[in-house]
C-alpha cells in the first residue's frame, strides 16, 4: 500500500470527483458527514468553514493506493477499515471526511477528502503531511501484512524495467543527434526543435493542466523517451539556461566585432589625416619661409629709403 497527502483549496472538485460514478466506485466510509451527494457534502463542509476566513486551502487530499496483489484479500469493509485507521492515526476525529474507493484503473484505490477545519474551529497541521501519510500506509500495511510500497516494483511507460536492443539503440541515436545539435549553438528552443526535425526526432512539450510547459519528450526511430533519460544537459529548465548563454555569446560576440571595426576605422582615418598633415606640412613651411622673407625684404627697403633720405649731400 501506497499513500500521499497534500492540503488544496478546490474542495468542491474533489469532493465531486472523489464521488463521481464513472470511477466505479462508491462511498465505503465517513465521518461527521449526514449527506451523501457531492453538493451537500461540500455545504456541509463550507459551515464548518465559515468560522476561518484566514486558512486558504480549507481541504485535505488523501490518496490511497493498493497494490495489485492485495485487491482480491481486501473487501469494501476491509477497505472502509483502513480509511478509519488512516484517520485515527492522522488524528482527525474531530474533522468531517469522506472515504471513497475508485475501481477506473488498473488498480483499486481509494480517495479521502478531508475538512481541514474542525468542529473545535481548529485548523489541522498540514506540515509534512505527505510524509506522514506514506510512513502511516507503511505501518498499517505492515499490521495488515500487506505489500509494502517500497517493495512494489512500478513500471515507467518511457522506462521499462528491460531495456530492449531497439530501444537501446534509438535512445543512444537520439543522444548523439542532440549532442551534434546542441554543438551547434542553437538560441532558442524553436531553433532546436528544427535542428532535431532534421535528424527525424521530433521534439513534444510537456504541457500541464494550466498550459505550462515543464518537460520534453523526444520522439524517434519508433521510441520515445523523457529528455532527462537522454541526458541531464537536455532537460526543459537545463535547455532554456543553454539558450540563454548562447544569446548571450553571440551578443558579446557582434558587440566585439562592431568595436573592432569601429578600431579598425579609426585607425584608417587616422593613417589619412596623418599622409595629408605629412604632405601639407612642407608647403605650409614654404608659406611661412616666404612670409618671413618678404617681411625682411620690405625691411631692408625701408632702411635704404631712410638712408637717401636723411644721409650726408654732397
Amino acid at each position: 500500500m501506497i499513500a500521499k497527502a497534500k492540503a488544496i483549496a478546490h474542495g468542491s472538485r474533489a469532493i465531486e470527483y472523489a464521488l463521481r460514478e464513472s470511477k466505479k466506485g462508491s462511498l465505503v466510509a465517513s465521518n461527521l458527514v449526514q449527506n451523501e451527494t457531492p453538493g451537500a457534502i461540500y455545504n456541509e463542509f463550507l459551515e464548518l468553514q465559515e468560522c476561518n476566513t484566514r486558512c486558504r486551502n480549507k481541504f485535505i487530499r488523501i490518496e490511497i493506493g493498493i497494490a495489485p496483489g492485495d485487491e482480491k484479500k481486501l473487501g469494501e469493509e476491509d477497505l472502509a477499515g483502513i480509511c478509519r485507521e488512516f484517520s485515527s492515526r492522522f488524528g482527525f476525529e474531530n474533522h468531517q471526511w469522506i472515504g471513497c474507493i475508485h475501481r477506473d484503473t488498473e488498480h483499486l484505490h481509494m480517495h479521502m477528502i478531508v475538512n481541514r477545519i474542525g468542529i473545535d474551529q481548529r485548523v489541522y497541521d498540514t506540515s509534512f503531511i505527505s510524509k506522514r501519510a506514506g510512513k502511516i500506509a507503511e505501518s498499517i500495511s505492515r499490521e495488515l501484512g500487506l505489500t509494502i510500497a517500497n517493495q512494489v516494483k512500478r513500471k515507467s511507460k518511457y522506462r521499462p524495467e528491460v531495456m530492449g536492443f531497439e530501444r537501446i539503440l534509438a535512445k543512444t541515436l537520439i543522444c548523439k543527434a542532440a549532442g551534434e545539435v546542441l554543438s551547434g549553438h542553437p538560441t532558442s528552443l524553436q531553433e532546436f526543435t528544427a535542428m532535431m526535425k532534421k535528424h527525424d526526432i521530433a521534439v513534444q512539450q510537456a504541457v500541464n493542466k494550466k498550459g505550462n510547459t515543464y518537460g520534453l519528450r523526444f520522439t524517434g526511430h519508433n521510441q520515445t523517451f523523457k529528455a532527462s533519460q537522454i541526458g541531464k544537459e537536455f532537460g526543459y529548465r537545463t535547455l532554456l539556461n543553454t539558450f540563454k548563454e548562447n544569446r548571450e555569446i553571440l551578443s558579446q560576440d557582434s558587440g566585439h566585432l562592431n568595436k573592432q571595426e569601429q578600431s579598425q576605422g579609426k585607425s584608417v582615418r587616422n593613417a589619412i589625416l596623418s599622409g595629408i598633415a605629412y604632405i601639407s606640412g612642407p608647403r605650409q613651411l614654404l608659406r611661412e619661409n616666404d612670409s618671413r622673407i618678404s617681411e625682411e625684404e620690405r625691411k631692408r627697403k625701408q632702411n635704404l629709403k631712410k638712408k637717401r633720405r636723411y644721409g650726408p649731400k654732397f
